[in-house]
């Protein structure tokens, strides 16, 4: 549905890249906790965020970006198109001299806490997976965040949830009465309306378990790479630029090209959207820099500089021997991204926001939001959108999906749905049931970018009227072997619409591959199409998503088959290539040209010989380039 064109907001070339950027570690933290891989940490819990259009890792320990061992995507926009932006993303909380963070590449000073998922799973929260949530007395699940009548409180269509404290601080280690007992619960809410597919909100209670603390600073870091953070080039020429009436800032690349995919990069930012009050004005953001994370503070007793650069310590600034490149223009605690080179560079962001005196006992909040565009006309349109809904306390109106079976035999497509739905929804701003009925939108895109809309459904008018009803619809418009997406939307009479958004990231579609039904006559009548093959013709489908190391997938097709029988491929000199059992029920098998030993084969004349309870017969392709 979405067809997006990069403006650019510079026009610059990368003809020299600093140096330091050379020998920047892009291992996304291989080194864990010093003592023990991070595998080994007791409750800690990972998931990925999937429900609109960021694909985004998440998990117990101030960090959002996979480790050794984790599976993950990191900013990944659209979900599924391999397309990351994000190197490091991390929280740190601090007192002078004592500062707790996740950036550091050789310790993880957050601890996983229990109790708030399921232990079992070893998955971090979400709200629309009951099997990640953690377990009562009855060993039934449980969302743990709860209203004041304790009810579930879920904010969005997927929150995720997950705690942890300064269980592994590095002081503390040497010195116990260095912990500072500080614990963090965070959140995350996501939506996949048109208008909300774009960008994921988390929240940060940060909450005082231990003594008084005088001076407080909390520091939202990123490391973003525009164009992916794999190949020197594509992370060393990024821009930022900060707008602080709307706390946001973005990152773009130089030259808006990138060698890691086809296509543009895209632009990636945060926004500040709530941070304590002090005196009943909110203190907001009060220190941002932008640094080659090169030349950063990253060692594990380094807490003092942690310390003194998220809150612009005039020391810090003073050592230039020893810190050259941490603060930027006049203004101590603003830099000035117009002092970026112009070739661009390495860029990471320390955002914070304090000094904060806090009591035992006390929670501070801080609200942020990461966000996606094409161009800066699309990632300011979000801005303003969470705006929004951050005002509206997060009033989001979202159509249910729903969940459509497909049946692709004989030629046609038969989709159907239930009509839950249709006596289920209400609408949160009118109280009313607006549902109108259903949109299907088909495409034969693999990568799920160009879709059509086919036809509509009304309310009511479903085929079987049993309890739930079911609605069906019909495509004729197909071609046996051929591969066709769907997705079916429900809409209101106010314009909302489910899943619109989320088209092309498959989450919200079914795929299916038309075939006849089975041969109950004469095995005689099965052969081979296309033949012969020709490899790379026009037939060779290629990969879902574009992955850059996926071949095109090239199958030729056995028709008129057996509901069952054995299919064996022998070379023109009698050697056994492949053994296929079709036992799907249908009339067609596919075979992706590969040997029994997954190797692609030669060009060349072979035989095929179909087998079904004593009846066999034999026949002849070719394969060619």
């Amino acid at each position: 549905m979405r067809i997006a064109g990069i403006i650019l907001i510079h026009v610059l070339v990368a003809v020299l890249l600093p140096a330091s950027a050379a020998d920047r570690d892009r291992d996304a933290g291989t080194v864990v906790n010093s003592d023990a891989s991070v595998m080994d940490v007791i409750d800690f819990a990972t998931n990925n965020l999937d429900i609109n259009k960021i694909g985004q890792f998440v998990c117990n320990q101030g960090r959002f970006y996979p480790s050794t061992g984790e599976v993950g995507v990191t900013a990944e926009w659209p979900i599924g198109s391999g397309h990351e932006q994000m190197y490091r993303m991390n929280v740190f909380v601090g007192i002078p001299g004592n500062v707790v963070q996740s950036r550091n590449s050789s310790v993880r000073e957050w601890n996983p806490l229990p109790g708030y998922h399921n232990g079992d799973s070893g998955f971090l929260a979400v709200s629309n997976d009951e099997e990640t949530w953690p377990l009562d007395g009855n060993n039934q699940p449980f969302w743990p965040v709860r209203d004041a009548e304790g009810n579930p409180h879920i904010l969005s269509q997927q929150d995720s949830y997950g705690v942890y404290d300064d269980g592994n601080n590095s002081l503390g280690d040497q010195d116990p009465s260095q912990y500072l007992n500080i614990e963090i619960h965070q959140s995350s809410y996501a939506w996949n309306t048109e208008l909300d597919a774009d960008y994921i909100i988390f929240q940060f209670d940060v909450v005082n378990n231990g003594e008084p603390k005088d001076s407080m600073y909390f520091t939202h870091y990123t490391d973003f790479d525009c164009g992916g953070w794999r190949g020197l080039v594509e992370y060393a020429d990024d821009f930022v630029e900060f707008e602080p009436d709307r706390r946001f800032y973005y990152q773009y690349d130089a030259d808006n090209d990138t060698d890691n995919w086809e296509g543009d990069p895209f632009l990636i930012g945060t926004v500040m959207l709530e941070t304590p009050e002090i005196n009943g004005e909110e203190l907001g953001i009060t220190d941002w820099h932008w640094t080659d994370s090169v030349d950063e503070p990253d060692g594990a007793t380094q807490d003092k500089e942690f310390f003194w650069y998220m809150s612009s310590d005039p020391r810090l600034r003073d050592d230039a021997d020893t810190w050259p490149n941490l603060f930027h223009g006049d203004d101590i605690h603003f830099d000035d991204p117009s002092t970026i080179p112009d070739r661009g560079t390495v860029i990471a962001v320390w955002m914070s926001s304090g000094p904060y005196a806090v009591d035992t006992g006390d929670t501070l909040r801080f609200i942020c939001a990461m966000v996606a565009g094409a161009d800066y006309d699309a990632i300011s349109a979000n801005v303003d959108r969470i705006w929004d809904v951050y005002a509206s306390g997060y009033q989001v109106k979202t159509v249910p999906q729903p969940v459509v079976a497909a049946d692709a035999l004989g030629g046609r497509v038969l989709l159907q749905w239930d009509n839950r739905i249709d006596t289920g929804y209400i609408d949160p701003f009118t109280g009313t049931n607006t549902l109108q009925g259903y949109r299907i939108y088909k495409t034969e895109d693999p990568q799920r970018v160009e879709w059509t809309l086919n036809d509509s459904v009304a309310v009511g008018e479903y085929t079987d009227t049993g309890d739930p009803a079911v609605y069906t619809w019909t495509d004729m418009d197909v071609i046996n072997g051929f591969y066709y997406s769907y997705a079916v939307t429900a809409y209101d009479s106010l314009g909302a619409e489910s899943g619109i958004a989320a088209l092309d990231d498959g989450t919200t579609t079914v795929e299916v591959r038309p075939s006849a039904h089975p041969n109950t006559g004469d095995i005689g009548q099965v052969n081979v199409v296309p033949n012969p093959f020709v490899i790379s013709a026009q037939w060779e489908r290629e990969r879902l998503g574009n992955l850059p190391e996926g071949e095109p997938v090239r199958e030729l097709a056995f028709v008129n088959l057996p509901a069952r029988c054995t299919i064996k491929i022998f070379t023109l000199d009698g050697d056994l290539v492949k053994t296929i059992q079709h036992d799907d029920g249908a009339g067609t098998e596919y075979w992706d040209i590969r040997s029994d030993f997954n190797q692609m084969v030669a060009t060349g004349v072979y035989f095929f010989h179909v087998d079904a309870d004593g009846s066999d017969h034999v026949g002849k392709f070719a394969i060619v380039r």
